[in-house]
């Protein structure tokens, strides 16, 4: 367990082929990103009830703002906007 929820071992054993991101990357806007957490949260610590049980989501923003959040969607429901925490999220390997 990490102070963040879940490992990514514990939650999705050694297939999980994604990897955590700095503060500050940059280019994320569109990508598709893993919650790396039960109870996924704004940096306020707000949960994010619409993300809760979902695994994938999609990146709307290029950077984290100054708070650190990304806003994201679940996949296929673009509408359901939701603000969560950059280190509650990992991005998927590509390739």
């Amino acid at each position: 367990m990490t102070r963040y929820g879940s490992s990514m071992s514990e939650r999705d054993g050694p297939e999980a082929n994604v990897r955590y991101f700095r503060y500050n990357a940059t280019g994320l806007r569109g990508k598709r990103m893993r919650l790396m957490d039960d109870l996924p949260t704004s940096d306020a610590g707000w949960p994010q009830e619409v993300l809760i049980g979902l695994t994938d989501v999609i990146c709307l923003d290029d950077t984290p703002d100054v708070m650190h959040d990304l806003r994201v969607h679940p996949v296929g429901q673009p509408d359901a906007v939701a603000r969560v925490e950059f280190s509650q999220l990992a991005l998927y390997d590509e390739g």
